[in-house]
Formats: C-alpha cells, sequence, structure tokens
C-alpha cells in the first residue's frame, strides 16, 4: 500500500505550531462562551444605549461621546431630522460593525480553528471588534456598575493589544524577529495605563505622553513585517501579508480623506457636533477601517483565489485617474465659468459643465494608459520589462528564419524573463518517417 503524501516542509523556517487535543478544544470552548458574552452583552444594553441617545445633556464628563448636547438637538431641528432618527442611524453603525466582525470571526473560525494563527484572529475580531471599535457597552456599563465597567475595561484592554500583537504574529504565528515577543507585556501595559490612567493624568497634566509610546509600537509593528516580508515569509506568506497591507492602507487613507474633506467643508462650528461625528466620523468608520478585518478574513481564508497585484494595479491607476480627473473637471467648470463671465458678463454653466464633460471624456483613455503605464513601470518593473522583453521576441519570432538564431533569441527570453539557475534547450532530430517524401 502506498503512504499518503506529505508536504515537504520548508528548511530553515519552523512550521508553525498548531494546538490539539485538550487545548484545542478549550481555545474553541473559549472562543464560543467569550462570543456569546459580548453579543449578549450589546443585545441586553441596547435598550439602555437608546434611550440615553435620546436624552440631550449638558457638555461635561457625565456626557459620552455621542450624546448630544442642547445645541446638537437645535441644530438637528433645524436640518429637518428628529433626534429619534439620529438614535437608530448610530445603533444601527453599531450593529452593523458588530456583525462584520462577528461574521467574519466565526467564518474564520468555522473554517481555520485548527491554525493558531487563525484561531487568535477569530479572538482578534471579537475582542477588538465587538467591544473596542463600538460604544455600547462602553457607553452604558459605567453607570450601572463599577465591576461591570471594570470586565468591560479588561476586554477592552485585551481587544486594543490584540489587535497590535497580531502584526507581530501574521501570517506564520511567529514572533519573527524573535525579540518583538517582549514587546507583548509593553503592549498590554500601555492599554492598562491608558484605559484606567491616562484620563487622570490628562486632567493634571494636560497633556498624556501615552501618544509617543503608541506610534513607537506601531513602528515596530510595521517594521517587524517588513522584515518578516524581505527575509522570512513565503510566496504564499506574503500574499497574506499584501492582502492585510492593502485593506489596512485603503481604510486608513480613506477615513483620513473623509476627515480631512469633513473638516474642509462642514463649518468649523459644526464640526465638534455630535450630529457631525455620527455622521461624517462614525460613518466613514464604517465604510472605510472595516476594510481592514474584511481584508484580514481574505488573507486568512482565500489569499489564493485573488491575484493581489491585480487588486492593487487596478487601485493605483484608478485612484490616481479618479483624483485627477475630479480636479481636471472641477478646475474646468471653474475656469470656464470665470471665463465666460468675462467674455459676456455673465455665467454660462450648462455650457461649461458640457465642455468640461466632453474634455473629461476625451481624456480618459489616454490618461488612463499613461498612469497605467508609469506604475507599471515605477511598481511593477520586472513584469513590465518582462513583458517588454515577449513582445519583442513575438516580433523575432514572425522574421527569424534561421533556427541556431532563434534558439539563442529564445534562451536570452527565458533568462531574462524567468531568471532560472541555469537554462538548456534540447532540440529533437528529426526522424527519417519525418525527411522522407511519399512517391504518389
Amino acid at each position: 500500500m502506498n503512504k499518503p503524501a506529505t508536504r515537504p516542509a520548508v528548511i530553515g523556517i519552523p512550521q508553525p505550531a498548531t494546538p490539539h487535543g485538550r487545548w484545542l478544544l478549550v481555545a474553541r470552548v473559549s472562543w464560543i462562551v467569550l462570543t456569546l458574552l459580548v453579543l449578549v452583552a450589546n443585545v441586553v444594553m441596547l435598550p439602555r444605549f437608546y434611550t440615553q441617545l435620546l436624552s440631550p445633556c449638558q457638555p461635561g464628563p457625565l456626557c459620552f461621546s455621542i450624546q448630544l448636547t442642547s445645541h446638537d438637538v437645535s441644530l438637528l431641528h433645524q436640518l429637518g431630522l428628529s433626534l429619534n432618527f439620529l438614535a437608530i442611524y448610530q445603533i444601527v453603525l453599531n450593529i452593523f460593525s458588530i456583525l462584520i466582525c462577528c461574521g467574519l470571526a466565526a467564518l474564520i473560525f468555522l473554517r481555520r480553528s485548527a491554525d493558531r494563527m487563525a484561531l487568535f484572529c477569530a479572538f482578534m475580531l471579537v475582542l477588538f471588534g465587538v467591544v473596542a471599535l463600538t460604544s455600547i457597552l462602553q457607553d452604558t456599563l459605567a453607570p450601572i456598575s463599577p465591576a461591570w465597567y471594570a470586565l468591560y475595561s479588561i476586554l477592552d484592554i485585551l481587544g486594543q493589544s490584540s489587535f497590535i500583537i497580531f502584526f507581530f504574529l501574521f501570517p506564520s504565528g511567529r514572533f519573527v524577529p524573535r525579540w518583538t515577543r517582549w514587546i507583548v507585556p509593553l503592549c498590554i501595559a500601555y492599554w492598562i495605563y491608558q484605559v484606567f490612567f491616562d484620563s487622570i493624568f490628562k486632567q493634571h497634566q494636560g497633556i498624556s505622553p501615552s501618544n509617543m509610546v503608541f506610534f513607537a509600537l506601531l513602528l515596530c509593528a510595521v517594521g517587524a513585517q517588513i522584515y518578516r516580508y524581505r527575509h522570512v515569509s513565503s510566496l504564499k506568506e506574503r500574499q497574506q501579508t499584501k492582502w492585510v497591507v492593502y485593506g489596512f492602507a485603503i481604510g486608513i487613507i480613506g477615513f483620513v480623506l473623509l476627515i480631512i474633506i469633513g473638516n474642509t467643508l462642514i463649518p468649523a462650528s459644526q464640526v465638534q457636533s455630535g450630529i457631525m461625528q455620527t455622521f461624517v466620523a462614525d460613518t466613514g468608520f464604517a465604510a472605510f477601517l472595516l476594510l481592514i478585518p474584511i481584508s484580514i478574513a481574505v488573507a486568512i481564508l482565500r489569499s489564493q483565489l485573488y491575484d493581489i497585484d491585480v487588486v492593487i494595479n487596478r487601485t493605483l491607476v484608478y485612484g490616481s485617474l479618479t483624483g485627477i480627473l475630479g480636479a481636471l473637471y472641477a478646475g474646468l467648470i471653474i475656469g470656464l465659468e470665470s471665463l465666460a463671465g468675462l467674455i459676456t458678463g455673465q455665467g454660462s454653466q450648462p455650457v461649461a459643465l458640457v465642455v468640461s464633460t466632453l474634455v473629461i471624456y476625451a481624456l480618459f483613455r489616454p490618461l488612463q494608459r499613461r498612469i497605467q503605464a508609469v506604475i507599471d513601470r515605477r511598481f511593477y518593473r520586472r513584469k513590465y520589462d518582462a513583458r517588454k522583453t515577449l513582445a519583442a521576441f513575438n516580433t523575432t519570432l514572425r522574421n527569424e528564419v534561421d533556427l541556431n538564431e532563434l534558439r539563442q533569441h529564445l534562451l536570452g527570453v527565458v533568462e531574462e524573463t524567468m531568471q532560472p539557475a541555469h537554462v538548456s534547450l534540447w532540440l529533437r532530430q528529426p526522424s527519417h518517417r519525418d525527411t522522407s517524401t511519399t512517391n504518389l
């Protein structure tokens, strides 16, 4: 009987250990209990959260972050909206975030819970996505009992810490470099200080030094991922890293741009309003920052089904194209409106819109090809050079008739595009039957 084939281990890279037996059962049961605990707590606290949203308060320490003041209520009525609508909108955003994070965590748990990294990710998504990122438990447990709020604070510390630690472990489940394991207690200590003591020191000093520690932790996490990607990761692990970095970059950049645009367009007197925080900051949070857990789930579950390089390439091309054409479109409209005003003494908005639209339509394809070529040369130089080499060889193949010259061209193309350690080419000698002619 033939033995089942086994996948060879990569020499020099330790294979990630997986929990098994009793430890795997304990970990799975712990995840189920934790998930049920936070979900039930959110459901139980939801009516209280809704009641607090409907109760305006005066600015002060007793108001939580999204509770409206009397000024916000009057501004809400001026916009033609009700307080009930805003409360339901805020609850829907929280529930949406909870369902996304719990759904992704459950999917990872059901399909990959035997893998240590995937199991840690399932815990992280529940703790960070359901406890740390949403405000239902944070704003309702404190007035009930210090014990319940202490339990929430412990879960919050675990969630915030696990999110940072995730980048020191992903994608292999091991600390690379090995010294990064000593950052774990520092990370936990930082979030203990942040949750329990930072507000006390802020009242006396006005400035908290903890921000420096937070940015140092982020830089260490980024540095560890860069080192792992360049020196340790396999091809599959590099694809997983690209997915996570892609989602993280799109989420952060989109959220920051949304905040910048909101601060630019919204009057300064309304920036600090709870209404603007709900409709701009919280909506942007749900739209962009949730891309991070989604990309993590894709990297763990289905990273081999999609070519992330193609996704990144298309994002760079069409993102740049949209920004350039958008700025050009706005500039054309403003310029043509000003020119029409100088010539005729009055604006000509329909003509400016039509002309600007036609110009953008005419520039779309040429500008897209130009941006595509620039990005290929700048970020995908090896693939770009290989494509040009193959195109040149295709032309040579149609024109070359000498077999020896064609063989040299073929070997040169293979060596330049694939860069193998050794290249050999064997040509089969024609048989007697191939060279003989048949007399009719």
